[in-house]
Protein backbone atom coordinates (compact mmCIF):
# COMPACT_ATOMS: atom_id res chain seq x y z
CA UNK A 1 0.00 0.00 0.00
CA UNK A 2 1.10 3.52 -0.88
CA UNK A 3 0.14 6.63 0.52
CA UNK A 4 2.00 10.15 -0.09
CA UNK A 5 4.30 11.80 2.64
CA UNK A 6 3.14 15.30 3.64
CA UNK A 7 5.33 17.54 4.89
CA UNK A 8 4.95 20.63 6.94
CA UNK A 9 7.33 23.53 8.15
CA UNK A 10 7.85 21.03 11.70
CA UNK A 11 6.05 17.63 11.10
CA UNK A 12 6.53 14.65 8.39
CA UNK A 13 3.15 12.65 7.79
CA UNK A 14 3.24 9.14 6.58
CA UNK A 15 1.62 6.19 6.84
CA UNK A 16 1.72 4.32 10.21
CA UNK A 17 4.42 1.66 10.29
CA UNK A 18 4.78 -1.06 12.86
CA UNK A 19 7.46 0.56 15.06
CA UNK A 20 4.44 3.14 16.06
CA UNK A 21 2.00 0.76 17.41
CA UNK A 22 3.60 1.10 20.69
CA UNK A 23 2.89 4.71 20.98
CA UNK A 24 -0.63 4.03 19.53
CA UNK A 25 -1.18 1.78 21.97
CA UNK A 26 -0.66 3.49 24.94
CA UNK A 27 -3.17 6.29 23.44
CA UNK A 28 -5.66 3.94 23.39
CA UNK A 29 -5.13 2.72 26.95
CA UNK A 30 -5.14 6.27 28.24
CA UNK A 31 -8.02 8.14 28.93
CA UNK A 32 -6.98 10.70 26.47
CA UNK A 33 -9.01 8.41 24.01
CA UNK A 34 -12.32 8.83 25.33
CA UNK A 35 -13.00 10.99 22.35
CA UNK A 36 -12.44 7.90 19.79
CA UNK A 37 -13.99 5.22 21.57
CA UNK A 38 -11.50 4.60 24.53
CA UNK A 39 -9.70 3.73 26.59
CA UNK A 40 -9.26 0.46 25.38
CA UNK A 41 -7.13 -2.67 25.17
CA UNK A 42 -4.08 -3.49 23.19
CA UNK A 43 -5.86 -6.03 21.45
CA UNK A 44 -8.47 -2.97 20.59
CA UNK A 45 -5.61 -0.69 19.86
CA UNK A 46 -4.02 -3.51 17.33
CA UNK A 47 -8.03 -3.95 15.76
CA UNK A 48 -8.03 0.37 15.06
CA UNK A 49 -4.39 -0.02 13.97
CA UNK A 50 -5.68 -2.86 11.38
CA UNK A 51 -8.60 -0.81 10.62
CA UNK A 52 -6.82 2.43 9.69
CA UNK A 53 -4.75 0.39 7.13
CA UNK A 54 -7.57 -1.88 5.77
CA UNK A 55 -9.61 2.00 5.21
CA UNK A 56 -6.36 3.45 3.27
CA UNK A 57 -6.29 0.52 1.00
CA UNK A 58 -10.51 0.39 0.70
CA UNK A 59 -10.67 4.23 -0.29
CA UNK A 60 -6.64 6.12 -0.51
CA UNK A 61 -6.77 7.83 2.48
CA UNK A 62 -6.77 7.22 6.28
CA UNK A 63 -5.07 8.56 9.51
CA UNK A 64 -1.34 9.85 9.18
CA UNK A 65 1.13 9.16 11.78
CA UNK A 66 2.53 12.71 12.63
CA UNK A 67 6.11 12.84 13.29
CA UNK A 68 7.98 15.57 14.45
CA UNK A 69 10.90 15.90 11.30
CA UNK A 70 13.48 17.34 13.96
CA UNK A 71 13.12 14.39 16.24
CA UNK A 72 11.53 11.33 14.53
CA UNK A 73 9.14 11.05 17.88
CA UNK A 74 5.44 10.09 16.71
CA UNK A 75 2.95 12.78 18.05
CA UNK A 76 -0.60 11.40 17.19
CA UNK A 77 -2.31 10.93 13.98
CA UNK A 78 -4.41 13.04 11.20
CA UNK A 79 -5.83 11.69 8.54
CA UNK A 80 -9.13 11.84 6.62
CA UNK A 81 -11.68 9.34 7.42
CA UNK A 82 -14.60 8.04 5.28
CA UNK A 83 -17.34 5.83 8.11
CA UNK A 84 -20.07 4.33 6.78
CA UNK A 85 -22.70 6.28 9.41
CA UNK A 86 -21.77 9.41 8.67
CA UNK A 87 -22.81 11.34 4.97
CA UNK A 88 -19.03 13.40 4.68
CA UNK A 89 -15.41 12.38 4.68
CA UNK A 90 -14.25 13.72 8.03
CA UNK A 91 -10.96 15.76 9.14
CA UNK A 92 -9.97 14.35 12.81
CA UNK A 93 -6.96 14.29 14.68
CA UNK A 94 -5.09 13.18 17.84
CA UNK A 95 -2.39 14.02 19.89
CA UNK A 96 -1.21 10.86 21.88
CA UNK A 97 0.12 12.93 24.91
CA UNK A 98 -0.57 16.04 26.91
CA UNK A 99 3.16 17.20 26.48
CA UNK A 100 2.24 17.43 22.61
CA UNK A 101 -0.76 19.75 23.16
CA UNK A 102 -0.40 23.85 22.89
CA UNK A 103 2.35 23.48 19.86
CA UNK A 104 0.06 23.93 17.27
CA UNK A 105 0.73 20.55 16.17
CA UNK A 106 -2.83 19.22 15.61
CA UNK A 107 -3.81 22.23 13.32
CA UNK A 108 -0.70 22.35 11.45
CA UNK A 109 -0.69 18.56 10.53
CA UNK A 110 -5.05 19.11 9.92
CA UNK A 111 -4.39 21.66 7.57
CA UNK A 112 -1.63 20.04 5.52
CA UNK A 113 -3.92 17.06 5.56
CA UNK A 114 -7.20 19.25 4.55
CA UNK A 115 -5.18 20.55 1.98
CA UNK A 116 -4.30 17.80 0.72
CA UNK A 117 -7.84 16.14 0.76
CA UNK A 118 -9.42 18.96 -1.46
CA UNK A 119 -6.79 19.43 -3.12
CA UNK A 120 -4.45 15.77 -4.59
CA UNK A 121 -8.10 14.01 -3.64
CA UNK A 122 -10.47 16.27 -4.78
CA UNK A 123 -12.68 15.96 -2.33
CA UNK A 124 -15.84 18.48 -2.42
CA UNK A 125 -16.54 18.69 1.62
CA UNK A 126 -15.10 17.94 5.07
CA UNK A 127 -16.32 18.06 8.12
CA UNK A 128 -15.06 17.28 11.81
CA UNK A 129 -17.41 15.83 13.88
CA UNK A 130 -16.51 17.18 17.63
CA UNK A 131 -17.96 15.81 21.14
CA UNK A 132 -19.14 19.68 22.25
CA UNK A 133 -17.11 18.56 25.87
CA UNK A 134 -14.21 17.87 23.94
CA UNK A 135 -12.68 21.80 24.21
CA UNK A 136 -9.40 21.50 22.67
CA UNK A 137 -10.35 20.05 19.70
CA UNK A 138 -13.18 22.57 19.00
CA UNK A 139 -10.21 25.44 19.46
CA UNK A 140 -8.10 23.60 16.67
CA UNK A 141 -11.33 23.20 14.59
CA UNK A 142 -12.39 26.83 15.28
CA UNK A 143 -8.74 27.58 14.25
CA UNK A 144 -8.30 25.99 11.02
CA UNK A 145 -11.62 28.20 10.51
CA UNK A 146 -14.34 25.69 10.39
CA UNK A 147 -17.79 26.33 11.43
CA UNK A 148 -20.17 24.67 13.39
CA UNK A 149 -23.00 23.52 10.68
CA UNK A 150 -26.17 22.77 12.27
CA UNK A 151 -27.75 21.82 8.57
CA UNK A 152 -24.62 19.45 7.73
CA UNK A 153 -25.81 16.36 6.62
CA UNK A 154 -26.19 13.68 9.02
CA UNK A 155 -26.21 16.30 12.15
CA UNK A 156 -29.61 14.40 12.71
CA UNK A 157 -27.76 11.36 13.01
CA UNK A 158 -25.04 12.57 14.64
CA UNK A 159 -27.29 14.55 17.52
CA UNK A 160 -25.02 14.53 20.53
CA UNK A 161 -21.43 16.19 18.15
CA UNK A 162 -20.79 19.37 16.60
CA UNK A 163 -20.51 18.76 12.90
CA UNK A 164 -17.66 21.69 11.66
CA UNK A 165 -17.51 22.34 8.17
CA UNK A 166 -14.22 23.08 6.97
CA UNK A 167 -13.67 26.09 4.51
CA UNK A 168 -11.84 25.26 1.32
CA UNK A 169 -8.51 26.49 1.22
CA UNK A 170 -7.19 28.90 -1.26
CA UNK A 171 -6.33 27.85 -4.72
CA UNK A 172 -8.27 24.64 -4.54
CA UNK A 173 -11.30 24.50 -6.66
Amino acid sequence: MSAPVLTTARLTLRLPEERDFDAFAAFVAHGRSKWVGGPGSRDDAREGYDDNLAHWAEHGFGYFHVVLTATGEVLGRVGIRKNGHRPEPEVAYSLYAEEHEGHGYAREAAEAVRAWGFGALGLATLVSYIDPANTRSRRVAEAMGAAADGSAPGWQKNPDLIVYRHPRPEGTA
